[in-house]
């Protein structure tokens, strides 16, 4: 009898079991490459040559699953969604994280225009797109009709 109880015991926590690993929705991103913790190393201008160096700044770029996190540490910090080609990125849907929605004037404001920090940050248009010149496992080399952003994956 007890060896019957402790069957049909186990049983059941198996088929309990099977049915709560199939109730939960794991997702996972395609990213490849582009998901992690990017550093801005530089930003080139095309039409004129030359080069900012932010090597010694702290500005990077965060992905993962499907949101673009923008973090210059001395001026702010941004979300986007992206899409992404295997040629192409392009950031849209921008937003200024304003911390917890608990606090006063608190959460995530929709953006309306570009500021200064976010130029400063390689980009210049609420749906800005980007041409990957190249993307690894260590670099990025982003590229628009007028800047080149050049990272280093953190």
């Amino acid at each position: 009898m007890n060896k019957n109880i402790a069957s049909v015991f186990v049983l059941l926590m198996l088929v309990l079991g099977s049915v709560l690993l199939n109730s939960c929705e794991i997702e996972s991103s395609d990213n490849g490459s582009l998901d992690g913790f990017w550093h801005l190393e530089s930003i080139d201008t095309l039409a004129t040559g030359g080069r900012s160096d932010y090597s010694k700044q702290r500005v990077f770029w965060g992905v993962q699953y499907k949101l673009l996190s923008v973090n210059n540490y001395e001026g702010g910090r941004f979300y986007f969604r992206f899409r992404q080609t295997s040629d192409s990125l392009i950031l849209l849907s921008p937003y200024k994280n304003n911390w917890h929605q608990d606090v006063e004037n608190g959460g995530d404001i929709p953006l309306t225009e570009i500021n200064d920090t976010l130029r400063q940050c390689g980009i210049n248009h609420l749906v800005e797109s980007y041409y990957k010149e190249k993307m690894n496992g260590d670099k990025m080399i982003l590229r628009t009709k007028e800047l080149r952003l050049n990272f280093k994956k953190f």
